[in-house]
């Protein structure tokens, strides 16, 4: 056979082939087109814009998810920690865990919310860095500040995660961080206070959001009333009751704790305790602040236990909002 036709014939299947695919390509492509044209006469074009978007920053926050776990996280406590209890294997998985899961309900709203990533963090109370290492890791190029009343949390997590460290005040309508941030955690923080320092704190975290911020905060909901009851206790009985008997009528409840806690470990501040805060009362004090708009809420979101409130600017009313 001659050469040539040998090397001719051998190649028109490969023709064959290319055009085969390239057909094919060439039908999917089409059909993804028709699909796309039936959703937006279907629904609306803001509306399959807005689908696509979310589908994308799925797709962007697993790839730093990834990046994340390659990244590893600091795992290195405060010997000054008071306020967890890490000397067995089982508690200090348990705070890792809690931690990410806090990151968890972070990404969640990022998402939900339409969000960038943070350029700007605050972790407020920051502890000793129970979710900052988290948002350490997930955001390494974010400006972090890690805020709280106490200055042995503070300063570790500034030397430790190399961010900055940010006193708190027992005042919160004095406090003024200079800038404004992407995004707040304040965990473990409206669980504690009286109605208000609760708003007061609400407020802090409003008017410190940037023009395209979003806040999470955590509180002591219904589920921990049942948990009082059936399965640990918070409080001492007696106190527990004074917090609660306010509830049924308000939606709200509040109690130090004993003199002795005060004296030994919150000597910071003039109140400090145990808080109960149903959903409807939470979210009341939350409409009246048209410069945020409500993401979400939760009950028992995080670590199974608290409930969780997201909210975050533009106003609910503005424009511009994330589409």
């Amino acid at each position: 056979m001659n050469p040539d036709k040998a090397v001719e014939v051998l190649a028109w299947p490969s023709v064959i082939a290319i055009i085969v695919v390239a057909g094919m390509l060439i039908f999917r492509a089409a059909l993804a087109g028709a699909i796309g044209r039936r959703l937006r006469m279907k629904y609306g074009e803001d509306r399959v814009v807005t689908l696509e978007r979310s589908m994308a920053s799925h797709r962007y926050y697993a790839r730093l998810y990834d990046e994340y776990l390659a990244r590893g996280l600091n795992r290195s406590f405060n010997p000054n920690d008071r306020e967890n209890n890490l000397d067995t294997e089982a508690r200090r998985t348990h705070y890792f865990q809690v931690g990410g899961d806090a990151l968890r309900i972070i990404i969640d709203g990022l998402i939900q919310g339409r969000y960038d990533p943070p350029e700007t963090i605050l972790d407020f109370p920051s502890g000793s860095g129970r979710v900052t290492r988290h948002l350490r890791s997930y955001f390494p190029s974010a400006r972090i500040t890690a805020c709280d009343l106490y200055d042995f949390h503070y300063e570790f997590c500034a030397a430790c995660f190399e961010i900055e460290g940010f006193k708190s005040k027992a005042n919160f309508d004095e406090i003024d961080f200079g800038k404004k941030f992407d995004l707040i955690f304040s965990g473990s923080l409206l669980t504690h206070l009286p109605a208000d320092q609760f708003v007061a704190a609400l407020r802090l975290i409003s008017r410190s959001l940037s023009p395209r911020g979003m806040a999470v905060v955590t509180l002591h909901g219904r589920h921990v009333e049942y948990l009082h009851e059936h399965r640990w206790q918070f409080i001492e009985e007696e106190r527990f009751g004074q917090a609660k008997v306010t509830v049924p009528s308000h939606g709200f409840g509040y109690v130090d704790y004993n003199d002795e806690l005060m004296r030994t470990w919150w000597y910071e501040q003039k109140h400090y305790g145990v808080t109960l805060s149903r959903p409807h009362w939470t979210l009341k004090q939350m409409e009246s602040d048209y410069h945020v708009r409500i993401i979400s809420y939760a009950e028992r979101a995080w670590d199974n236990t608290q409930d969780v409130l997201i909210f975050g600017r533009p106003g609910v009313n503005e424009w511009d909002a994330p589409t």
